[in-house]
This record gives structure tokens, sequence and C-alpha cells, in this order.
């Protein structure tokens, strides 16, 4: 079985680690902290894919709670149908 080893800093390139910085800064933690073992670090081999899930996940946090006019539209109608309002 495969065994993906934590990164060193030293093992990237200059742009990957950039991305690293970037992604550690806006998550509030230091590059060295993303390199640790865990899910993160593993997946900081791929810092730019990293970085991509990372503002998508955060992306799809935001929307959560929004609803189009339409859908709430749709929403009243069904609790009106359901409670025989008459309007």
């Amino acid at each position: 079985m495969t065994t993906l080893h934590t990164a060193q800093l030293a093992d990237f390139s200059e742009e990957d680690r950039a991305i690293l910085a970037r992604l550690a800064k806006r998550m509030g933690r230091t590059v060295e902290a993303l390199l640790e073992p865990s899910i993160m670090g593993v997946q900081t081999h791929w810092p730019a894919w990293l970085e991509a899930n990372h503002l998508e996940t955060n992306y799809s946090y935001r929307l959560q709670g929004k609803l189009p006019p339409l859908a709430k539209e749709a929403i009243h109608v069904a609790v009106s149908m359901t409670n025989h309002c008459s309007y």
C-alpha cells in the first residue's frame, strides 16, 4: 500500500510555496502548520489543487442559507397549501 509522507517546505518550487503561503494566511495558520501530518498535510503535495479545493469549499459554505426568490416563493406556496390558507 502506498503511503504519502509529509512534504518538507524545501521540496516545493517558489510558485508552490507562494500558494501555500496564501492558503496559510487565509486559514490563519503558518505554512509549517499546513505541512504537519494531517489530511491537510497530505494534500499539500498538490498546492494548486489544495487551494482550489479550499476556495470552492469556502464558497459553498457562503452559499448555504441563501435561497433564490423562486425557491422562496415555492416554499411559501407549499406552506400555504398545507395550512389551507385562502391566499
